[in-house]
């Protein structure tokens, strides 16, 4: 099975979107030179929640459970990698007009899909219409798809903590570092809205 075959047997469909985080991360890896024996010191952030970050999991290795798998909520097709430990950092930034590529009603319509709300008809289309747009993320030119920059940035893999503290709202057990004192009584995060 190809890497991009495992892509979309871990995601459950091909999509443009998967093809952009499949192709960050398969750029990377190259530029960093990580092979599959090197993904244990890798590190992954990923600046969206879309089908991106399920590709740059299954080729970078990096996962939430490994804690190498970093998400910010930034609404930006932004990957940066880097070696854990390391001063330097790849950021790959998916250039402006790729995605639009097939024209601004592609992008709405691909929208629609993606939550749910396409008719019959807009599915086909998206579907008929999407294949070249992935076939150009997936195999056209590097510099015309991202741009590639190097930075100087540790990235800090957040800490783990096992201690539990029970939450006098709901009486779940709660991560200490993710409980917030109320009136001096410990309460989830859920318990406060």
């Amino acid at each position: 099975m190809s890497d991009w075959e495992k892509v979309i047997a871990f995601h459950g469909h091909p999509c443009c979107l998967l093809a952009v985080g499949y192709r960050a991360a398969k750029v990377a890896l190259e530029k960093l030179g990580a092979g599959v024996s090197g993904h244990h010191r890798l590190v992954a952030v990923v600046e969206n929640r879309t089908c991106a970050a399920d590709a740059v999991q299954v080729i970078s290795g990096c996962t939430f459970g490994k804690r190498n798998f970093v998400f910010r909520e930034n609404g930006k097709y932004v990957f940066t990698f880097a070696r854990t430990g390391e001063r330097q950092a790849l950021r790959v930034s998916l250039k402006a007009g790729v995605l639009s590529r097939e024209g601004d009603d592609f992008v709405v319509l691909m929208e629609k899909v993606a939550n749910g709300v396409a008719t019959e008809e807009e599915q086909d289309e998206f579907y008929r219409r999407q294949g070249p747009l992935m076939k150009y993320i997936l195999e056209g030119p590097v510099e015309e798809i991202f741009d590639l920059r190097f930075i100087d940035s540790e990235i800090v893999l957040p800490e783990l903590c096992l201690q539990m503290v029970t939450c006098s709202g709901c009486g779940e057990e709660v991560m200490k570092n993710h409980v917030i004192y109320r009136e001096g009584r410990p309460v989830c995060k859920g318990c406060l809205a």
